[in-house]
Parts: C-alpha cells; sequence; structure tokens
C-alpha cells in the first residue's frame, strides 16, 4: 500500500489501484478513516497513568533480538556489551542525524523503526495495566481530534447496518471511532437507517485487552467502543450502561476456552443483545489452541441479525 500511495502521490488512489490488482468486486468499496497522505501516530493511556506511544509499541513491541550489536552504531570495537536500552539510544541518535529524516524535537519513541517485531501468542509481554483510552498525537507527542474522512462518514449515513470487527481493539478499532465526527453520525436518532451495530468479540484476549489478571469481558469491549465514539463528540463523561445501545445492539461471541467472559445479563442491561456462535478451533502459538469463527456461521448469524 504504501509504494502505491507514493507512486500516485494520493492515499485514495492507491486503494483504486489496489482494488483493481486485487479483483476487489465492485460492489466492495474501502474507505480510509483518515485520508491523508501522512502517517498518524497513537498513544495510549493505562489505568496506572503511564502513556505508551506509537502502535507498534501499544500492540506488539521489538523484541529484543531486534537489534543485533552489529546493526547499532559504535558496537564494534570490542568494547564491553551494549545494554538494550543503549543500543537503542545509538539506533535513534544515528537516525537523528541523517538529514530530514524527522521533525527535530519529535518523539523519541515514534523514530525507532519497527521494522522486527514479535505477535507470537507466547512471546507477547502484557502491559502492565489495562488500556483506558487511545488518542491520535502530532509527531511531537501532543494530543490532536482528526476529522474523519468525509466519505466514510457519508457511507456511514447512508448505511443500515455497523459492523464492529474482530481485531485489535485499541490500535485498530478505536482509532477509527476517535475521529471527530464518526461518533455523532452513529448515534444520530434523525435518521433511521442506521438500526443494527454489531460487535464481534475476538476469540481470545490479547496484550491490549489484558493484563490477564485483569483481562477485558465482553461488556468492557462495549464499554471501549462507546468511550471511543463519545470522545469523537469531545464528550469526556463517563459511560452509562443506558446510552450504550446508541452504539452497539448487539454482541456477537464464541463459546469455548480463551474467549473474553460475556455476562449476557450485564450486556442486556445495556441494551446489547447477545448472539452465541460455536466457531471452529486451530492450533495457536506454544500448545494452546484458538477458536476462530466459521465464516458460513457467521454469515448465517449476521444475516438474521440484519433481518430482525
Amino acid at each position: 500500500m504504501r509504494s502505491a500511495r507514493l507512486f500516485t502521490s494520493s492515499f485514495e488512489s492507491a486503494i483504486y489501484l489496489l482494488s483493481l490488482l486485487c479483483s476487489i468486486p465492485p460492489h466492495v468499496t474501502v474507505l480510509p478513516a483518515i485520508n491523508s497522505n501522512f502517517t498518524h501516530h497513537i498513544s495510549a493511556g493505562l489505568a496506572d497513568g503511564s502513556v505508551v506511544a506509537g502502535q507498534c509499541n501499544i500492540s506488539h513491541p521489538s523484541a529484543p533480538t531486534a537489534l543485533p550489536d552489529t546493526d547499532v552504531p559504535g558496537a564494534a570495537g570490542g568494547g564491553p556489551p551494549l545494554t538494550e536500552r543503549r543500543r537503542a539510544e545509538l539506533l535513534i541518535e544515528a537516525h537523528d542525524r541523517i538529514e530530514d529524516a524527522t521533525l527535530p524535537g519529535s518523539l523519541p519513541a515514534l523514530r525507532r523503526p519497527h521494522l522486527a517485531f514479535s505477535k507470537d501468542d507466547d512471546d507477547d509481554d502484557e502491559l502492565p495495566a489495562r488500556i483506558e483510552r487511545v488518542w491520535y498525537i502530532n509527531p511531537y507527542g501532543h494530543e490532536m481530534w482528526p476529522v474523519a474522512n468525509p466519505k466514510a462518514l457519508a457511507a456511514l449515513r447512508e448505511a443500515t447496518a455497523v459492523v464492529y470487527s474482530i481485531g485489535s481493539l485499541y490500535t485498530s478499532l478505536v482509532p477509527s471511532l476517535v475521529l471527530r465526527g464518526v461518533g455523532e453520525t452513529l448515534a444520530a436518532e434523525a435518521s433511521s437507517r442506521l438500526r443494527h451495530k454489531v460487535l464481534l468479540l475476538n476469540g481470545r484476549g490479547d496484550r491490549e485487552t489484558g493484563p490477564a489478571r485483569d483481562a477485558m469481558a465482553a461488556a468492557d469491549f462495549v464499554r471501549a467502543v462507546v468511550r471511543a465514539a463519545k470522545e469523537s463528540r469531545l464528550d469526556p463523561s463517563p459511560v452509562r450502561d443506558a446510552e450504550c445501545a446508541r452504539y452497539v445492539t448487539h454482541l456477537v461471541h464464541l463459546v469455548g476456552e480463551g474467549v473474553p467472559i460475556v455476562d449476557v445479563e450485564e450486556l442486556g442491561r445495556m441494551g446489547v443483545q447477545c448472539v452465541r456462535l460455536g466457531g471452529r478451533s486451530r492450533a495457536g502459538g506454544g500448545t494452546r489452541r484458538v477458536l476462530l469463527y466459521d465464516e458460513e456461521e457467521l454469515a448465517r448469524a449476521l444475516e438474521g441479525i440484519l433481518a430482525s
């Protein structure tokens, strides 16, 4: 995608080009949440008050072996071995010496290249506390409030249903919801077209929805979506159960080991209807198995929701 964007000098043109090359059906439209040729970064605030800057640092930080001594300036010469911290500092210093590589004074955490990272189930280091919110930052680390792509907002206004897909909750879904204009469009009561707002619950927890001692339950996923939509409207007030159905009407989830806890009664008080599916099991990282949605079963479930 990046190569196509550089070639066409337009993000939308790059999407159109790749749609042609990949033979995407004409009835399928891919709309970027932000229409920009510039990279946008995010930060996450944790419950213990700490902040993690950068998508890779939030979701899948580089493995320690991603910084070999032979690639670090000054590492050679027979001196004492370098610590991981010192090797990272040397890499950043070398990167800063490249003319026009980064803006002067920009946040160091955003300058480190993430050419190698680990997403192996058994290698993910847990965050010290739950993520409470995610926001966009400029290169200097200051919070900013980007506006959503007008075409994406127009598509939402014309839609009869929205499906919040499985995937990374805080680095994929929430960054799309906190954009200005999205929350207001999702909650708009003047339009009766958008009746179904379906959240597909992940089949297992991960680094973003942990730590394991305080893992997020299904109701927490719903509240995270609602909180992001409210922040899109510049509304920092706490999430109330009575307002959740404005943004999430249905929760589709799997049943089995490792799936986030689903409290049907609690979700019912929030105005969210639950649909349970069996799914299928496959081998995951290490010795554990993970549950996946069965495509045909999921399609039937969504069709049933949309017909209701």
